[in-house]
């Protein structure tokens, strides 16, 4: 039990400084699932209608990496968080990829950057959940599947 509100502290930490967030962990859903060979994700809310996923790994991810776990793992993504409280981050690493591979061609819209925006670095992650369908899948290393975890049905109300 002591264990597990050490770990709850770390993340709290953990999201504070790379996120620039001061969140308060109420109820862990699913702890240390298994995303990928490399990451494993935490589950949790942090208050009666907020429920978040935070991603660690010990190697790179990018967005597109995380969204791509995100929805193996029959969730769907509110929105996914800026590193430092950075709202344009992803939007300003698409640009830069975008403009390193077209250097002299001029971005319309962001429909010219999305896929580029997919492409920057997001370790750790930290995801805001609108829905949880039912059950919460994690990767399972021998069979390279998507097990179900743990039973769980969750959705945003927005007034």
């Amino acid at each position: 039990m002591n264990d597990e509100l050490y770990d709850d502290i770390a993340i709290e930490k953990a999201i504070q400084g790379a996120f620039g967030l001061k969140l308060d962990i109420q109820d862990v859903v699913a702890r240390q699932v298994p995303t990928s060979f490399t990451s494993t994700a935490t589950i949790f809310r942090s208050s009666p209608n907020n429920l978040y996923i935070f991603i660690q790994s010990q190697s790179k991810m990018l967005l597109a990496d995380v969204r791509k776990m995100v929805r193996a793992m029959n969730i769907d993504a509110e929105g996914f968080v800026p590193p430092h409280g950075d709202k344009e981050y992803f939007k300003r690493i698409g640009e830069e990829k975008f403009k390193s591979i077209f250097p002299g061609k001029h971005i319309m819209s962001d429909d010219d950057t999305r896929y580029y925006q997919t492409l920057a670095p997001y370790s750790p992650a930290l995801v805001r959940v609108e829905r949880v369908k039912g059950e919460i899948r994690g990767f399972h290393y021998e069979s390279k599947t998507w097990r179900k975890v743990k039973d769980y049905s969750f959705s945003k109300i927005t007034l």
